[in-house]
């Protein structure tokens, strides 16, 4: 029987899921008093505080749901909601099966949902909510006498059982008992302490694993990093904890491990970084954070006030505000950072600060210039030239400021010489080029960037976003700054002068300018809303000033009129009908084409770089700036921007009409234009043991591993070069034995090869490179039991040699040990994640495993780091080995989609495969497997033959087209052309047993 639940407007249940603030829907409950068509939906969207998508769901989607008696999965819902796209939920379903932990407990793991949005989910709408609430209903902790804790003292970590009665187990713990993970909703706080449980095993460590944890958690305050490291600790301790004891050992192991010398210890990267963010702050100066938080070390707590250096504190994470005061984050944090530290980096400090004291003679001009420094920069924010001007002011005043009176004096010197008639004041240049930049901008509509500013006015930081050229361009004047994915305004004396009232005043007089745009075209008459109709327009063009004027136009020459609430609607539909369908025939065609002209016939770069790049893009979203020529081409042709040191593509226009179809089929086009003079390097002949396939895998008795050895091979090389000169080896004699062994290995002469290398190691036992390229050389052989005990050898002697563990991945493999392989990969990418190799080298072990999905996961990696590749390297050799590598990696995702029995996505992955290199063997044949999988078996037959015609197959491949091509034939009822086949694969290889299994069944 289905649960009736009251329908709740859209603003309350945004909150209740913690998808939105208070003060977000009050500020869009009253813009929507300003505009009643609007939907609260849309202003929030177009806030940039909600994705659309996830608006339209909890207004359209939700009521219905509710009422529905039938429940699909979690993530179901969370991508229906835009909060978890198709990669994501991909990655938990694939880390679920390794760890067993539930889907929502991963996904706050991660960090990509709230805690509270997903016990939101799982009361409302999954099957999930209930086991939740019944383990806590049943988990208890039970003392000698069996008498029970309340959960939610056990859960503050404060409680303990004595004579029947709970006491606080600490009085001078104040300071804990203030943690903000206290004040959770247990509920909501116990999936995830259980999932901490078993994710760090805790539970085979302790008899009270739960308590063990809230004495962790008791030191670190739940901040994330060192939660994971002391459960980490724990986790690889070799001692058990009983009762009882859960208090002493943790503090024991927080001081010997993390506090006791902390620069050497296992978080000293964390706490190095927080250290640095202090002493070496560029939005605060340092004098003035170290001073705020030597107040709250004193005091326990200070009440907060929205001042930059209060903000930069908390941004640093080592304070956290609750109910309006500041407090230490942790106990580890204020044990580190303790009061000795602060006074002895204060004294270290003050010798900078004292250069400035003297410059500006503050000595002589304040009993304590050193808190009046401090005033100083508490109203300029340590912005250089406002800092200079008012120091400088009161160098030149008359007047003695006396210990206490330094607040008052600096404030009435900012407000009389600074901001009342500002424009008449020592810093007027300084404030009116920020003024001009904001209201005559050359790159914002002026009113979007008074707009944001208003917003972070009123709410006193707004998160960033981006693709927002405004936020950025805001950062530029240097209005604002940004801390912690935060823009907030850069100092007070900005927020002074350009205050609410101003902001309000320029708007008004600026409308005029938006209005001229609405009347020259008319826009007036042509919707209810006008300035939303063009604010809609701006969204699909970005701004580019001839896409605007056109489509504006479009709008002016139309005869419908647009009513409020669907200006989104009529637009789309307007660019979409006469913009980007058919094109080169629309009112922008002449503007488009000569962007694909540009891209395609470019004469300052080559066309295939220009298109990778953007193809690139398109894939990812974006991509960092690193100021390559390819990089500036395409910013000059407009097709993309530069927001916040990355690339983006210009606007959705163009977006749309230089898809990812029409970057493939150009690719397609130049390369097949140009491959003739295209060398791709051959590769290593190493006949390793066939990777197992979808299609007949026994069959198989062509390679294609030999580009995976080949990168690896030229990486060890100079590698082991490299060591040489930094005085490893022990003679002359080992550096040519090493230079030797890797010459015979690439003439194919591996006995000669680890006789050379044997013969280096009976002088340098531990040169774990020599290891790794004998297992190699073993490879050639096919000795992949003794290539696994040498690699494994290397991995011995240096655990962190990453090509070592790669080889010995490559090892299990051939041996079929694939679980094993896979974890040896892993390592691999754990020392080094940005290598490729070792992606595709996992991918085919998960494909032996048809563990597709995760192998889809694994593959597109190796894709992603490719694309990036390719656009870094420099020399002919490397881009043409990344382009071989990458059709290996599509090729490889033709496996995958095909074992996922998904022929069409199979087939256009090995197409793509095809574009990076037409002539690689396996792309071919996988495409005529995947035709002949979708019974395009003429398509399939012609493949087969076209690879006949390939003048470089060896003989192996050659009796491997001719089988599956007579398989076509045979599939296809061509019994006569299928047995002619076969008999020419058997020709070429008179022992390929599949081919005479085939004939048998043909005549059948």
């Amino acid at each position: 029987m289905s649960m009736s639940f009251p329908i709740k407007p859209l603003g309350q249940v945004l909150q209740q899921a913690d998808l939105i603030s208070t003060t977000q829907i009050e500020i869009a409950l009253q813009e929507q008093t300003q505009a009643e068509n609007i939907r609260i939906g849309q202003i929030l969207a177009l806030r940039g505080w909600l994705k659309q998508e996830t608006a339209d769901f909890f207004a359209e989607q939700w009521p219905t749901l509710l009422s529905q008696e039938s429940k699909q999965p979690l993530g179901h819902y969370l991508k229906e909601a835009g909060l978890l796209n198709e990669h994501q939920i991909k990655t938990i379903l694939y880390e679920q099966r390794e760890m067993g932990l539930r889907f929502g407990e991963l996904a706050v793991l991660k960090g990509w949902i709230k805690p509270t949005t997903i016990s939101f989910f799982l009361q409302y709408l999954t099957s999930e909510g209930q086991p939740y609430q019944s383990s806590l209903e049943q988990e208890e902790v039970i003392d000698g006498n069996s008498s029970q804790i309340p959960a939610e003292s056990l859960n503050s970590e404060l409680a303990v059982q004595q004579e029947s009665n709970i006491k606080e187990s600490n009085p001078n713990h104040k300071f804990v008992s203030s943690l903000s993970w206290i004040h959770q909703d247990i509920t909501h706080l116990r999936p995830f302490i259980r999932s901490t449980i078993k994710l760090f095993k805790l539970d085979r460590k302790a008899n009270c694993p739960e308590i063990v944890l809230q004495k962790v958690l008791s030191w670190t305050g739940a901040q994330p990093f060192l939660t994971q490291k002391l459960c980490q600790l724990i986790c690889d301790g070799e001692t058990f904890i009983p009762a009882g004891e859960e208090a002493a050992r943790v503090e024991q192991l927080v001081q010997t491990r993390l506090i006791e010398n902390w620069e050497t210890q296992v978080a000293a990267e964390h706490l190095l970084a927080i250290r640095k963010g202090i002493v070496e702050n560029q939005h605060c100066d340092p004098m003035l954070l170290l001073r705020l938080y030597q107040q709250v070390l004193l005091e326990t707590e200070v009440p907060t006030h929205h001042n930059p250096v209060q903000t930069e504190l908390l941004d640093l994470g080592l304070v956290v505000k609750q109910e309006k005061k500041l407090r230490v984050a942790n106990r580890i944090y204020q044990s580190v950072f303790n009061l000795g530290w602060v006074e002895q980096e204060l004294e270290r400090l003050r010798p900078f600060l004292n250069n400035i004291i003297k410059l500006f003679k503050l000595d002589q001009k304040a009993s304590r210039p050193d808190i009046l420094l401090e005033q100083v920069l508490s109203w300029t924010g340590g912005q250089p030239f406002l800092t200079q001007k008012l120091c400088q002011l009161v160098c030149d005043s008359e007047t003695f400021i006396p210990a206490g009176e330094e607040t008052t004096k600096v404030e009435q010197l900012v407000q009389t010489r600074l901001i009342e008639n500002w424009e008449h004041q020592a810093a007027a240049e300084h404030l009116r080029a920020i003024q001009q930049g904001l209201i005559k901008n050359q790159y914002c509509d002026s009113i979007w960037l008074l707009r944001l500013y208003q917003q972070i006015l009123q709410q006193g930081e707004v998160s960033i976003h981006d693709n927002s050229p405004v936020q950025t361009e805001l950062l530029n004047l240097g209005l604002v700054v940004q801390q912690e994915k935060k823009l907030r305004v850069a100092n007070r004396i900005y927020q002074s002068v350009f205050n609410p009232g101003w902001v309000e005043q320029e708007l008004v007089r600026l409308q005029p300018f938006i209005q001229n745009t609405i009347k020259l075209f008319k826009l007036d008459e042509k919707a209810c809303f006008p300035e939303t109709l063009l604010q809609e327009v701006l969204s699909w063009t970005g701004g580019q000033p001839f896409l605007t004027q056109k489509l504006c136009q479009l709008i002016c020459d139309s005869e419908t009129f647009i009513p409020a609430g669907e200006e989104a609607v009529r637009v789309e539909q307007l660019v979409r009908t006469r913009l980007l369908e058919n094109w080169e025939n629309q009112a922008a065609a002449e503007h488009l084409q000569a962007i694909r002209q540009a891209l395609v016939e470019n004469r300052h770069c080559k066309p295939m770089w220009l298109l990778s790049l953007y193809q690139q893009i398109l894939q990812q979203g974006e991509v960092s700036i690193q100021d390559s020529p390819i990089q500036t081409e395409l910013f000059n042709l407009g097709l993309v921007v530069k927001q916040e040191n990355k690339l983006r593509i210009s606007n959705r226009i163009y977006q749309s009409v230089f898809n990812l179809d029409w970057v493939e089929q150009e690719l397609a086009k130049w390369l097949q234009a140009s491959s003739s003079t295209i060398t791709i390097p051959k590769s290593v002949s190493i006949k390793a043991t066939p990777t197992i396939t979808l299609f007949e895998a026994n069959n198989l008795i062509s390679n294609h591993r030999g580009v995976i050895f080949k990168s690896i091979w030229i990486l060890l090389a100079i590698a082991g070069l490299s060591i040489v000169s930094l005085n490893i080896f022990r003679n002359q004699q080992v550096k040519n034995l090493f230079q030797q062994g890797n010459e015979l290995f690439h003439q194919g002469e591996y006995k000669k090869a680890i006789a050379k290398f044997d013969q280096l190691l009976n002088i340098d036992s531990n040169y774990y490179q020599a290891w790794t390229n004998r297992g190699y050389a073993l490879a050639g052989l096919q000795e992949y039991n003794k290539m696994l005990e040498s690699c494994s050898t290397a991995t011995i002697i240096e655990p962190k040699a990453v090509y070592a563990w790669n080889c010995q991945g490559e090892a299990l493999h051939n041996l079929k040990q694939y679980y094993e392989a896979i974890s040896a990969f892993d390592k691999a990418i754990a020392l080094d994640s940005q290598d490729p190799v070792f992606w595709i080298n996992k991918t085919e072990s998960l494909i032996a495993l048809k563990q597709s999905d995760t192998a889809l996961i694994t593959i597109d990696e190796a894709i992603n780091l490719l694309l990036q590749k390719i656009h870094k390297a420099e020399k002919v050799d490397e881009q043409q080995q990344t382009i071989r590598e990458l059709s290996v990696s599509f090729s490889h995702k033709g496996k995958v989609l095909a074992q996922k029995q998904q022929y069409k996505e199979a087939l256009a992955a090995y197409d793509q495969g095809l574009i990076y290199d037409p002539g690689y063997f396996t792309a071919q044949r996988g495409r005529g497997l995947a035709l002949q999988n979708l019974q395009q078996y003429k398509a399939a037959i012609a493949q087969f033959q076209q690879m006949l015609k390939e003048h470089r197959l060896t003989d192996a491949q050659k009796a491997e087209t001719w089988y599956y091509m007579g398989l076509t034939f045979c599939k296809s009822s061509q019994i006569q052309e299928g047995f002619a086949a076969l008999e020419a694969a058997l020709k070429l290889k008179p022992d390929y047993q599949a081919a005479e299994e085939a004939k048998t069944n043909c005549s059948r």
